[in-house]
């Protein structure tokens, strides 16, 4: 099955690969390009830890597991790596990490390439990272390799079902298996991994590290004044920009001097989500050029791993992604930063996440801009009823606590001869 894949996918895989990022000419273009292709990869020192994560979100559970790894783990190198140039971003580097680098494609003689500069003594990988050729070279090393905060969506099901001569070796082979929740631990074992291999481990999205600047800092930082109220969405997905500013504006017709923060999920769209804003006729800064809130109606948040922080000063929190069929975001990070949660109809892919967050009181969901709108307005003019929502939303990542210590755990087991 897997010659399959080899002959029918990944041509176009590699077609994709190159008409959407070869064209690109700066450094890091090239240095992505290359390292996907497995060249110019660094050489950690021997018996590392790999950890990857896809983009953005993982690259940030990539981040926690290799500072926790670190304190449990002394003097074992990491190496990290993400799929997106965003991922990339925002992976740490030294001290916490030996090396960080563009995650290599899953051609078998790339990868050939990748293991035999990164020698790894085991490879974790984060939620679906499932590459054929990744783990079958990696067996065929004798490197073990841990899933961590493993995630099957419940509609990519069927497609592993009807994929299972597949899918089943690669999950067989999996030393480890650190399952958020009993659900996806049966998920797992019903496709094959070993139940020796599977441990409920809890989510390690409940433990959002907490923003490295106050948020007084960041006010003045920002020109707001104290009394000036701010909400913000994050994560926005294409098409919901628009939505996001509708409900602004009529928010702002009950709050007049009311702020926002927008963040759109993917850079492509920073210039975009700036333009629609002015074109509507407000005032608008961008956090890539220094410029804050003092002479603007909307900061456009362009800048690379910085919305944990600037949540923290919103009243009240959009997660995008949701008002759009996107499936949602981590809905957490508005609560570990003190900001009430709110989000749409769409949470396809936090499902657990969404209903933790609405049965807690953490959040709400709201079906449309125009309950975006009441929403906010509720929540900033009604301080008593936002101290409700941020209590319940620390409350709630209190009660989680634990996933990423009883992960780090698995791993060390998996190493231990």
């Amino acid at each position: 099955m897997r010659r399959l894949y080899n002959a029918a996918l990944l041509p176009l895989a590699a077609a994709a690969f190159a008409y959407g990022r070869w064209p690109r000419r700066s450094e890091e273009a090239r240095l992505e390009r290359d390292q996907r292709l497995g060249r110019r990869l660094p050489s950690p020192p021997a018996g590392a830890i790999w950890i990857h994560g896809a983009s953005v979100g993982e690259a940030r559970l990539a981040g926690a597991l290799a500072g926790r790894l670190r304190e449990a783990l002394p003097g074992r190198p990491l190496a990290v790596s993400a799929v997106t140039p965003t991922g990339r971003a925002i992976l740490p580097g030294p001290p916490l990490a030996d090396a960080a680098f563009y995650f290599p494609l899953d051609f078998p003689s790339v990868q050939r390439r990748a293991f035999d500069a990164l020698a790894p003594a085991l490879l974790l990988l984060i939620e679906t990272e499932l590459w054929p050729n990744t783990l079958a070279e990696a067996r065929a090393r004798g490197v073990p390799v841990v899933l961590a905060n493993a995630r099957l969506a419940p509609e990519r099901l069927d497609r592993y079902r009807r994929l299972r001569a597949l899918y089943r070796p690669m999950l067989a082979s999996l030393a480890g298996v650190a399952a958020p929740d009993e659900t996806e631990a049966e998920r797992f074992a019903a496709l094959g991994v070993a139940r020796r291999a599977l441990r409920v481990t809890g989510n390690l999205k409940f433990e959002v590290p907490l923003p490295d600047i106050a948020p007084g800092t960041l006010r003045a930082r920002l020109g707001l004044d104290a009394a000036r109220p701010v909400v913000a969405a994050g994560s926005t997905g294409a098409g919901e920009d628009a939505l996001v500013l509708d409900a602004f504006e009529e928010a702002r017709r009950a709050i007049p001097r009311l702020a926002l923060i927008l963040a759109p999920r993917h850079p492509a769209r920073f210039d975009d989500a700036a333009a629609l804003a002015a074109s509507r006729g407000l005032a608008v800064s961008r956090a890539s050029r220094g410029e804050g809130l003092a002479r603007a109606d909307v900061l456009v948040l362009d800048t690379i791993g910085d919305l944990a922080a600037h949540y923290q000063v919103a009243q009240a929190s959009f997660v995008g992604g949701t008002l759009v069929p996107v499936g949602g975001h981590n809905l957490l990070e508005p609560a570990a930063a003190g900001s009430p949660v709110l989000f749409g109809p769409h949470t396809g892919h936090v499902p657990s996440m969404a209903a933790e967050v609405l049965s807690t009181g953490a959040g709400e969901r709201v079906e449309d801009a125009g309950a975006l709108a009441a929403a906010w307005v509720r929540l900033v003019t009604d301080d008593a009823a936002r101290a409700r929502r941020i209590d319940a939303g620390r409350r709630l990542l209190e009660r989680h606590r634990g996933a990423l210590t009883r992960t780090v755990d698995l791993v060390r087991g998996v190493l231990a001869p």
